[in-house]
């Protein structure tokens, strides 16, 4: 039951059992309105109940639906069901139950929060979790689209959105509606098709390397090993086998797995100094310690040096540093390797992914059917050695013969 406070009057609106109240936001400091709700239950017994604040979006109408569908439960004799601790949590508050309890169990934790600080604290982050509406998440979709935002970047904030409502709803901590559920999620197509010839990346290997002998390694190591960028940035002292040629990719996108030390790679890898405090190979330049999180000036600038984007507008075919492991995929196609085999090596989540390259194979095809005549071949000559009897004619040469398919259980037909 929610009681007026001193000096708070509760106000008729056009709706019944409807009422509102002009308070002051504890959460924010600032003059709100409350809408209050009342009802009688099962046992006739007057209930008042708080739906929530004008700051949140909710107002009459919604306070009224949510009346509505009260009595409705009433009058099939469910009782109404009490407000569970959480219900009255903002998304600020939610997000902070769940960045301590799950974020820690995410390979890249650091890429949700930093989605949750520049496009979800300030829009989302004052709001009530049952007072997030479809409407309001269609809202914001199209104010992250007007800022120039790619698809996928849009996905992947209403994602983390979802995530979080699910796990409090997980916990039994929230009870009430998804609003993610009712939202239309942005399925972009963003397939790169374009990667690198051999001249090109030759090119680009020689501008990073006037810019940033840092940053020609890391773009050496994603070319010759086809790793992303942050299992790269991620590398540690501890992670290279050098004894058994392997680098120990950890906590990977798709899980860990083991990456290929070549001769090329060796010879790049023994040159480096790890970080004496975090291990790390390629530490932060704020001398935190910390793993570097952006591509950097560099790499952009030493795109520009070869001119590699010189001309193109569209930018699924400009050159990122995402390129050279899509580069090193493509090279690898294009020289008959299983595409089995580069799904294991890069480490995709799936075949789907890989079979993106299948028309960079060679057409074996062709080559694989044309295996089974000098098989039977083989094997009839074989038999006739053994004195065998084969059959060396075709199907094709019995209708020629008689005019008839041929039948294994009898015999052609004869001419009178």
């Amino acid at each position: 039951m929610v009681a007026a406070k001193s000096g708070e009057k509760r106000v008729k609106t056009r709706f019944a059992g409807v009422y509102t109240r002009e308070i002051l936001n504890k959460r924010t400091g600032k003059p709100d309105v409350a809408f209050d709700i009342n009802y009688r239950d099962q046992d006739g017994k007057k209930v008042w109940q708080l739906v929530g604040y004008k700051s949140d979006g909710v107002n009459a109408p919604f306070a009224n639906q949510k009346r509505g569908a009260i009595l409705d439960g009433i009058t099939r004799g469910e009782k109404p069901k009490r407000q569970r601790q959480g219900n009255g949590l903002t998304y600020a508050g939610a997000w902070a139950i769940y960045s301590e309890k799950w974020l820690p169990n995410l390979a890249r934790p650091d890429d949700e929060k930093g989605r949750y600080e520049w496009y979800l604290k300030d829009t989302l982050g004052h709001r009530r979790l049952d007072a997030i509406s479809p409407v309001d998440l269609e809202d914001l979709k199209r104010g992250l689209f007007a800022r120039n935002l790619a698809p996928a970047t849009v996905r992947l904030i209403l994602g983390d959105v979802r995530r979080v409502y699910r796990k409090l709803a997980a916990w039994g901590l929230y009870d009430g509606a998804i609003p993610t559920d009712a939202v239309k999620i942005p399925k972009p197509d963003n397939a790169r098709t374009r990667f690198l010839t051999e001249k090109d990346a030759l090119k680009l290997l020689a501008a990073l390397k006037k810019r940033s002998e840092t940053w020609h390694t890391i773009a050496f190591l994603s070319l010759y090993t086809g790793m992303r960028k942050g299992e790269v940035l991620a590398l540690r002292g501890e992670h290279l086998d050098f004894a058994g040629g392997r680098i120990l990719v950890k906590d990977a996108k798709t899980g860990s797995r083991a990456v290929h030390m070549t001769d090329e790679i060796r010879a790049v890898l023994e040159t480096i100094v790890p970080d004496a405090e975090t291990g790390l190979l390629f530490p932060a330049r704020n001398g935190k310690g910390q793993i570097r999180l952006d591509v950097g000036s560099s790499f952009k600038r030493a795109v520009a040096d070869a001119e590699l984007n010189k001309g193109i507008t569209d930018r699924r075919h400009k050159v990122v540093f995402h390129t050279l492991r899509h580069t090193f995929c493509s090279w690898l196609a294009k020289a008959g390797v299983p595409l089995f085999t580069i799904g294991e090596l890069v480490g995709h989540s799936s075949v789907e992914m890989t079979k993106r390259y299948s028309h960079l194979c060679p057409d074996t095809t062709r080559s694989a059917a044309a295996k089974i005549g000098p098989m039977l071949q083989q094997a009839r000559e074989k038999a006739e050695k053994e004195g065998a009897t084969v059959d060396h004619g075709s199907s094709a040469s019995w209708i020629q013969d008689t005019g008839q398919p041929k039948d294994a259980d009898t015999e052609p037909s004869r001419r009178p």
